[in-house]
């Protein structure tokens, strides 16, 4: 089981699952053998039996993690560091030289920190527009796709971390292939609830997805791209010795999500109906960002006329967050709701709640409750 949510003297109420999840106890059970002394081994060592053993339970993980994404049996899987790694390693270490690249105005900071890197590199760098609900405008991509004159990489996420934008997926990959573009595709937020099955020879979808283990109730410090077969990178792990611990609890964790897939999404969708309807019920005004059928779990509210930031200041028992980690200390407004039409102004005024396994309907009646009752006080 997941743990965390809490609160009533035990810790602030968790409501921040898009940012981080707990890790599984199952995981965590998982991964133990692995820091005792007898299995110490480095996968890269191949001339020892702890060495070969850490090697072979690496390849195992391998497996499960392809097997989130439905990948083909000659996809590959590269395990990094973090998701960040693997976006970066799939935007500037395995796009061609020269190849065109598409980029939605909403991706994860660590896609958009890529773009002056890949235009320096001689790459051209094109932003897509969404409409007022986070999802890609198609004749804005097809448009690109025609545009850039050569096939081209497109890099698009299949669901956003702030607003909960689910992406056409099919009608993408069909335009991918047809003008013979490349997709990489951040799936850290998707898998959990949803299906996003690889590319391959006879199916269109992305030739390359992101995948986060601590999004899934996995450990932190570990990510990995699944990639269709020929997107390999020249060396499996160029970062040091492989966390053979945090790839075997990895593994586990994707295989707890693939088991849970459908549970998960029915649990968190009626919470985040539930939430919604509280929030909306008791505080007049307020404005929901992103679509109601977007991700389950997710759900990004403005509240006018009220500094986000500073209302969470009042809520020490709540743990809630203004948007994305990665772009929390910036002092900068969500990329993510001004390319959905926000002024700075509105995307101050917003919160992300990030609903998890181990939510109730308890703990969202008690958010709403303390947010009316912190607001009614200023």
């Amino acid at each position: 089981m997941a743990g965390l949510p809490t609160a009533a003297g035990g810790g602030p109420l968790y409501l921040d699952h898009l940012a981080s999840t707990p890790l599984d106890a199952d995981v965590l059970a998982a991964m133990l053998p692995w820091f005792q002394p007898d299995h110490a081994g480095n996968a890269q060592s191949a001339h020892h039996a702890p060495g070969r053993a850490a090697a072979r339970a690496i390849t195992q993980s391998a497996r499960a993690v392809a097997a989130l994404v439905d990948a083909p049996a000659d996809a590959t899987v590269t395990f990094t560091p973090s998701a960040s790694e693997a976006n970066r390693l799939a935007l500037q270490g395995l796009a061609p030289a020269g190849m065109p690249v598409l980029i939605s105005a909403i991706e994860h900071d660590s896609v958009l920190r890529r773009v002056e890197g890949l235009r320096a590199a001689g790459h051209t760098v094109t932003l897509l527009p969404v409409d007022g609900q986070g999802v890609l405008r198609l004749d804005a991509l097809e448009a690109a796709l025609i545009g850039a004159g050569r096939p081209a990489l497109l890099s698009l996420m299949a669901a956003n971390n702030e607003v909960g934008s689910l992406q056409p997926l099919a009608a993408v990959g069909d335009l991918c292939r047809r003008h013979g573009a490349l997709w990489h595709c951040d799936g850290v937020q998707r898998v959990a609830t949803g299906p996003l099955p690889l590319g391959g020879r006879d199916r269109s979808g992305p030739d390359m997805i992101t995948l986060s283990a601590h999004k899934l109730y996995g450990p932190q410090g570990v990510g990995a791209l699944v990639a269709r077969a020929g997107l390999a990178p020249a060396r499996p792990w160029p970062w040091g010795t492989p966390p053979t611990a945090l790839i075997v609890g990895f593994a586990e964790a994707a295989r707890l999500a693939l088991r849970r897939r459908d549970d998960d999404r029915a649990h968190l969708s009626a919470l985040t109906a539930r939430l919604w309807a509280g929030l909306s019920a008791v505080l007049p005004g307020i404005r929901r960002n992103g679509p109601a059928d977007g991700l389950p779990g997710c759900l990004n509210v403005t509240l006018p006329g009220v500094d986000a930031a500073d209302l969470l200041l009042d809520l020490p028992d709540l743990a809630l967050s203004t948007g994305s980690a990665c772009r929390s200390a910036s002092g900068q407004p969500s990329h993510v709701l001004t390319a959905l039409g926000l002024d700075a102004t509105a995307a101050f005024g917003s919160l992300r709640f990030g609903l998890g396994r181990g939510t109730t309907g308890a703990d969202v009646d008690q958010a709403v409750a303390r947010i009316a009752a912190a607001l009614r006080t200023r």
